[in-house]
Order: C-alpha cells, then sequence, then structure tokens
C-alpha cells in the first residue's frame, strides 16, 4: 500500500509540461470552478478534505506519471507571507483507494500547518484544504475543495502563462471524475483509474476510428501481378539507363524466382540480399516474394563482421549479390552472372497475409540487432487504402531511402501496388538540391520521402528543389523553420510529417501540414487501419495536453522480433484503452495528444536516439567499444552540433591512454557509420550519480575531444588549390583550420558532413569529382589530387567539333 513519504529525493512536486513564464512580479491567474454531483457530494461524508486532497495527489500521480507526489497542502487561515506545507505519498499501482486515502487522512493530520524546513524548492502544485483557493494563489496549479450550503465546489486555479483556460477546465473535470471513482471504487487498486471523462474517452476512440477498405486479405505479390496484367506497358521503374515495364519487370521476376526455386527457396523460408540501387534489386524482392519467402535486406556498405552476423541470426539459407567478390558462411548467388531457369517449373503462389514479408534489422540494447519481422498485411495496409497521401497510378517515388531502412516499403510498394513508377537513382543523386532537382524534372517525380536532416539540408541548398511534389519527411523531429521555408517556396507542394517504428509498418500517424509552427510540428492521427494511444505507467489513456508513452497498433503491426520472446514480451502488449482488446507495440516515444486533437512528440523513455533517421541503440555502441582491448568502462550520448545534426559522443575509461583514432578504426570495422561516434574523450573515471550509475548529465556538460584540437596541426596548405579545399574542410567540420594530411573522419566528420562537403568542393572549385574519390583519401591533399586528376583527364580528351 501507499505510505507518506519521509525520503522526498526525485519525488516529483510539480508538472513536466506547460508553458514557461519569465514574467517579473505578480502574474495573472484563470479560474475553473466546477459543483460535485450531489450524490458524489454526498458519499464523501463529512471527508471532503480528506478526499480532495487524496484525488489531487493521485491527478498529480497521472499527469506527472510517477507513483509518488510531492503536494504543498494549504489551508484557509494561513497568514499572506506564510509558505505551504507539503506531503510526499507514494502511490504505487497495487494500492486500493481506501488504503490511499487512510494514507492520506493520516498525513494530514500529521501536518504541522507550516513548510518543513527541508523544502528548498516550494511545490508547484497545491491543495487547498478547507476552503476556496486564496487571490494570492502563488502555485502554478492549485486545486481547492469548498463545502457550500449548495454542496460541493471545486475549485482550480492556474497560472495563466503556463496553463491556460482550456486545460484549467480539463483539469478540473478529471479532478471531479477522480473523486466519482474513489467513492464508487474503495477497493479498486488506484493504478486503475482513469482521467478521461466520458466525453474525452468517446473523443480518443474517436481519434482511432480508422478502419477503412483496402484488400487487407491479399499477398504483396498477387497485388503486384494484379496491377501488371491491368497495365502491362506501364513504366513500373525509371532508372538512369532506361526503364522497366509492369510487363518486363514481371517476367524477370518470374524468371528470377525460377532460378531462387531451383535453390531451394520456398515458402517461409528467408533471402538475404545486399544489392545496389538498380533494376536488379526489384526484380529479386519480387522474386522472393512471388515464392512465399521472405526478404532480409542488408546494406552493402556493411562491416563483414556485421553482416555475417545478421545472416547467421536471420537464418537465411541464400544471399543475393551483384559484387562477384562477395563471400559468406552461406551460399551466395551472383546476379551479374547469367542464369538460366524455366518460369513454367514454379509452384502456385501459396502465400497467407499473416506470411513474413520481410525482417528489417535495427539496433538493439546489446551487441546483438533485432530482427523485425514484418508481414504482407502490413506491408499492404501501409500502400492501399491510403488517406495520408495520394498513392495512385498516377504516383512517381523517388526511391531515397537506404535500402535496408523500412521507408523502402513505402517507396517500392507505394508505387508498385497502386501501378504508379518507381524512380531509382544514384544515392548521391538526393544528397545535393541540383542533381535531385534535375532526376525530379527528368523522370517527373511527384512523391518522395526524406529524413529530416537530409530535407533541412536541401532546403538550405534550395527550397524550391521540391516544388510540385508531396514530400513525406520524418526519421527525427522535423524543423518548424525548415517546413515553413519549403512551403513558403514551394506553394503547389504538400509536406507531411510521418511517423512511426519499423515495428508498425514505417508511418503509424502522419499530419499534412497546413500552416507555419513556431514550435514543434505535431505528427498528426493514426494512418487508415492503424491505432495511437497515449498510455500512463498503468496503461490507462491519457486524456488532452497529458504526456505518457506513445503506443501504436492496427494492421500495420509487426509480428515481433526474430529469435526474441524476450524482447516480444516486453515491447508488444495486449490492452484496452478504448474499451476493445488490442495488441499494441511500446514505441519508447513520449507524446501527448494537443488542444488540436493532434499528436506532439516530445521525446523518449529511454536512453535510445536517432541518428540521420536511423534508430540506434547507445548500449549497443557501448557493448562493441567495451570490447576493444584496454577499454574498462564507457557511456554514448547524442550531442547536437551547430547545425543541428545529431552526432555519438563517447566518454570511456582505459587501462592506458588510447588513440581516439584508432578506436573509430576499430569500431568501424564492427559498425556502421552512423553508430561510429564522431567525438571521443577518456576520462580517468566516470562521474556517478546518486544512484551510483553514470552521471550522464554530468558527462553532456563535458566537451568531448573530437580531434579538431589537433586539427591544422601538420603540412599546411601551399598552392591556391590546397587553400582553397582546406578552407573547405575546416568550415564543414567547424575546425579553424585543417592541414593537408588530416583526415576528415578523424576530426570529427560523418557522412552528411561529407555530403556537404562533396556538394561544397564541387560548386565553389566547378570542378567534377566523385564522392568515392573523396571518400578513398579524405584529406585535403587526396582531395587536391583527385581534383587535378580530373582536370588533367578532362584537358587529355579530344574536343568534339560540330560538323555543318
Amino acid at each position: 500500500m501507499g505510505d507518506v513519504r519521509e525520503e522526498e529525493t526525485d519525488v516529483p512536486s510539480g508538472f513536466a509540461f506547460g508553458g514557461p513564464c519569465a514574467a517579473p512580479g505578480r502574474c495573472p491567474r484563470v479560474r475553473a470552478t466546477r459543483r460535485l454531483p450531489a450524490a458524489t457530494a454526498a458519499a464523501l461524508g463529512g471527508r471532503t478534505a480528506e478526499y480532495v486532497l487524496a484525488a489531487a495527489l493521485l491527478l498529480a500521480r497521472k499527469y506527472s506519471d510517477s507513483t509518488a507526489f510531492r503536494i504543498g497542502v494549504r489551508r484557509t487561515a494561513r497568514t499572506a507571507d506564510a509558505a505551504d506545507a507539503s506531503l510526499a505519498v507514494a502511490m504505487p499501482s497495487g494500492t486500493t483507494v481506501s488504503e490511499h486515502l487512510d494514507t492520506v487522512t493520516a498525513g494530514l493530520a500529521a501536518l504541522t500547518g507550516t513548510a518543513d524546513a527541508a523544502d528548498a524548492v516550494p511545490p508547484k502544485v497545491v491543495c487547498v484544504v478547507d476552503g476556496p483557493a486564496d487571490e494570492a494563489a502563488g502555485a502554478d496549479v492549485v486545486l481547492a475543495g469548498e463545502v457550500t450550503a449548495d454542496g460541493v465546489v471545486l475549485h482550480a486555479d492556474c497560472h495563466a502563462h503556463v496553463h491556460d483556460a482550456a486545460f484549467t477546465e480539463r483539469m478540473l473535470g478529471h479532478l471531479a471524475h477522480l473523486l466519482e471513482q474513489l467513492t464508487d471504487r474503495p477497493g479498486a487498486p488506484v493504478g486503475t483509474l482513469r482521467l478521461p471523462t466520458g466525453p474525452e474517452a468517446e473523443q480518443l476512440r474517436g481519434f482511432n476510428d480508422t478502419a477503412r477498405p483496402y484488400p487487407r486479405d491479399s499477398s504483396v505479390y498477387a497485388l503486384f501481378a494484379a496491377q501488371a496484367a491491368a497495365r502491362p506497358e506501364r513504366p513500373a521503374i525509371r532508372h538512369q539507363d532506361g526503364s522497366l515495364t509492369y510487363r518486363e519487370l514481371e517476367r524477370q521476376a518470374l524468371r528470377l524466382a525460377a532460378l531462387l526455386h531451383s535453390h531451394g527457396v520456398g515458402r517461409h523460408t528467408r533471402v538475404a540480399f545486399a544489392l545496389e540501387r538498380t533494376p536488379r534489386l526489384l526484380v529479386a524482392v519480387l522474386a522472393v516474394l512471388r515464392l512465399g519467402a521472405a526478404y532480409v535486406p542488408l546494406d552493402t556498405r556493411l562491416p563483414a563482421a556485421r553482416r555475417d552476423a545478421l545472416l547467421a541470426d536471420s537464418g537465411a539459407g541464400l544471399l543475393l549479390v551483384d559484387d562477384p567478390a562477395v563471400t559468406a558462411a552461406l551460399p551466395v548467388l551472383d546476379l551479374t552472372r547469367p542464369h538460366d531457369a524455366d518460369p513454367g517449373a514454379l509452384p502456385d503462389l501459396a502465400c497467407a497475409p499473416e506470411d513474413t514479408a520481410y525482417v528489417m534489422y535495427t539496433s538493439g540494447t546489446t551487441s546483438r540487432p533485432k530482427g523485425v519481422l514484418v508481414n504482407q498485411r502490413a506491408v499492404v495496409r501501409l500502400v492501399r487504402g491510403t488517406d495520408y497521401a495520394d498513392l495512385s497510378a498516377g504516383t512517381t517515388i523517388l526511391q531515397t531511402g537506404a535500402l535496408a531502412f523500412d521507408a523502402t516499403t513505402l517507396e517500392y510498394w507505394g508505387a508498385l501496388l497502386n501501378g504508379g513508377t518507381l524512380v531509382l537513382v544514384p544515392a548521391t543523386t538526393v544528397l545535393n538540391s541540383v542533381d535531385l532537382g534535375a532526376a525530379i524534372e527528368r523522370h517527373r517525380v511527384n512523391t518522395l520521402w526524406l529524413t529530416s536532416t537530409l530535407f533541412n539540408q536541401l532546403v538550405e541548398q534550395d527550397p524550391a528543389v521540391l516544388a510540385g511534389c508531396q514530400v513525406l519527411v520524418g526519421g527525427e523531429a522535423v524543423s518548424a523553420r525548415h517546413i515553413a521555408e519549403a512551403m513558403d517556396a514551394c506553394p503547389d507542394s504538400v509536406f507531411i510529417n510521418a511517423y512511426g517504428p519499423t515495428e508498425n509498418t514505417t508511418f503509424s500517424v502522419t499530419h499534412r501540414i497546413a500552416r507555419r509552427y513556431t514550435g514543434r510540428v505535431p505528427i498528426g492521427r493514426p494512418i487508415a487501419n492503424s491505432t495511437a494511444w497515449v498510455l500512463d505507467r498503468d496503461g490507462n489513456p491519457q486524456p488532452l495536453g497529458v504526456p505518457g508513452e506513445l503506443y501504436v497498433g492496427g494492421d500495420g503491426l509487426s509480428d515481433g522480433y526474430l529469435h526474441r520472446p524476450d524482447l516480444d514480451a516486453a515491447s508488444f502488449v495486449r490492452a484496452r484503452p478504448g474499451g476493445r482488446e488490442e495488441r499494441l507495440y511500446r514505441t519508447g516515444d513520449l507524446a501527448c495528444w494537443n488542444a488540436d486533437g493532434l499528436l506532439d512528440y516530445l521525446g523518449r523513455t529511454d536512453d535510445q536516439v536517432k541518428v540521420r533517421g536511423y534508430r540506434v541503440e547507445p548500449a549497443e555502441v557501448e557493448s562493441q567499444l567495451c570490447q576493444l582491448p584496454s577499454v574498462r568502462d564507457c557511456v554514448v550520448l547524442l550531442r547536437r552540433g551547430d547545425d543541428g545534426t545529431g552526432v555519438l559522443s563517447a566518454y570511456f575509461t582505459a587501462d592506458q591512454p588510447l588513440d581516439p583514432a584508432q578506436l573509430r578504426a576499430d569500431l568501424r570495422a564492427q559498425l556502421p557509420d552512423h553508430m561510429v561516434p564522431s567525438a571521443f574523450r577518456q576520462l580517468d573515471e566516470l562521474p556517478l550519480g546518486r544512484n551510483h550509475k553514470a552521471d550522464r548529465a554530468a558527462l553532456a556538460a563535458l566537451e568531448p575531444v573530437d580531434g579538431a584540437a589537433a586539427a591544422g596541426a601538420g603540412r599546411a596548405p601551399r598552392t591556391p588549390l590546397e587553400t582553397t579545399v582546406a578552407g573547405l574542410f575546416a568550415e564543414a567540420l567547424g575546425v579553424p583550420s585543417v592541414s593537408l594530411d588530416d583526415s576528415f573522419f578523424d576530426l570529427g566528420g560523418h557522412s552528411l558532413r561529407m555530403m556537404r562537403l562533396w556538394n561544397r568542393i564541387r560548386s565553389v572549385t566547378g570542378r567534377a569529382v566523385e564522392l568515392r574519390q573523396i571518400l578513398d583519401v579524405p584529406t585535403v591533399a587526396g582531395v587536391v589530387a583527385a581534383l587535378e586528376g580530373s582536370t588533367a583527364a578532362a584537358a587529355a580528351r579530344p574536343k568534339l567539333m560540330r560538323r555543318s
């Protein structure tokens, strides 16, 4: 049962939401008043003070999503300059209403009526126990219960700069609703009490009334085949070297399917691929699905050790590649070699909507990534019967996402299951506005998905590049400023904030942005055939304006994690937030419904971060770093650069001084680029907090060492071209100077900064250079050599003469 807390450390005494106030002196207040129903007032039985205080504590528990709260207690007879006494009460979920009431009654009786000297910070929430709040309310929130001749009247007074009138009215409704439950359900655990009133609960159910007709019992391949039969000559794929019609794409997929079948691929098997961005990729995906198998996409740039670990975990029986040099511990099929198989030998299509379509790997809390199992129905729900974007036969989607990123689900199937066209371009095309604009114009692209970081960079280069497109943005919180700039430059474009975890098949909620925002941009409401609930720690829905953890569900929900029943049990739950039991995924994201009935993303409940749109569990990076020789302990944090880009920083202890450049190189052999810290700092000991765990706040206050201190210490630039390139390196890295031999990555550079550098080199020097040339030798000297080589090659080519 609950008890009065003697030790108040870390017990909240206010709400973590509300507006800021920097106004000097006395601030205005808003008041709401409500009379309790006669039956509820009568049930209080002369214990109004105890019941109101008990309900106020439970309200604060729900609003702070905590199991304890410290509330100020005031009596109307106090002097104007007297401080409020405070009462800290523990309220575990299993404590019954009657036990909680007994605890509050005893605590109230023990109060002296004056503030304890230990109360260094006055509570932000106060309850007046014997009458209405006085005019000088003092705290952010003051709740009161007053016994009058006409019954019991509740009052709520709020600091007008912190909480508005609408919130104050809703809060008072929640207090009254809790009082009704306290009197009606004395034996109920406090964790089962709910805040939303009847109308509010109905409103939340309305937000989740998203059922729409769509072909939920069809497989992905069957829907593609139907499009191929209906429009065989329409271009299915456009690429640099031409196009493939639906008829041609289907024929090639069937031929490859026959070949895969001869290698033992069939229903419920898994086929991995590490393929480049060419039509061959879609042929392979379709061939795998034609056989009722599931595909496992792998990034071709993965370190061999990580690729092999994913292959082993996936249970794939075959690896498809387009590089003859690739080897693996399982059979490898090189699709660049000629193969011959008879499509007529294929078995009939056998696939249920519950069958796995693909396995997508995300970062795990240990060194072991998690394989998310996404079924056929989940894919179809994302792209058919949609209400968040126009996906139809007129849709032309530019493929921009990494090939092992779940945005490809939208890109591939949003086009091919609707009779539209998928456009494939080199990965570097989307990294600068000039090349992207040319691709959009050439291929008549009207739809594309961009991570928030890439979107911001493109807008800074040329916001008009996205004119005439529907642009879905997400992966991280979107920037209101960049969205506004794009909207101003592209009045005929549609911008959609799209949110969703891999576990709910790419998108869960979306918001079509129709106005300019100055603060956070809402993530919206659930898409068709999906649900989204903001729940408290006990699984009860939170009303508008009150934060909680975001849970998502519906037909897009994945089947869980491959070989990880422990994670399934922790992440996927069955609940009844709307009255009907449903399976939900715990996103770990904090959210709340705003006053417009849209979801706002507020942050994380754990340490997971987003780096360039990818989910990263710092614990996985920490696990790999601690496995390196001499490293004793470490903590990895996300830091924001001056440009807003998120980068990882590692703080570690070791048995001897270690070279950050070597640590970075060792990690690159184990982890993908976005998971390798850009900066390192070696410490004698990691700082500890009160709970004897690493003090992350103290570490965040330390400047990491990213190599910038040593920048420029080597050979200085000599020629005008070397000076220009060195200046561009320093600009991209945010350092004063760079020597000829400083490595871009050793100075804290990462792939996105490299893209900016590449674009700047081309625009400033006016010379052509391939991104691969810079990546191969990421120094000023190496780039200068590449630039001079490209100039020499151009000079050696014979000039073409126009013939009359």
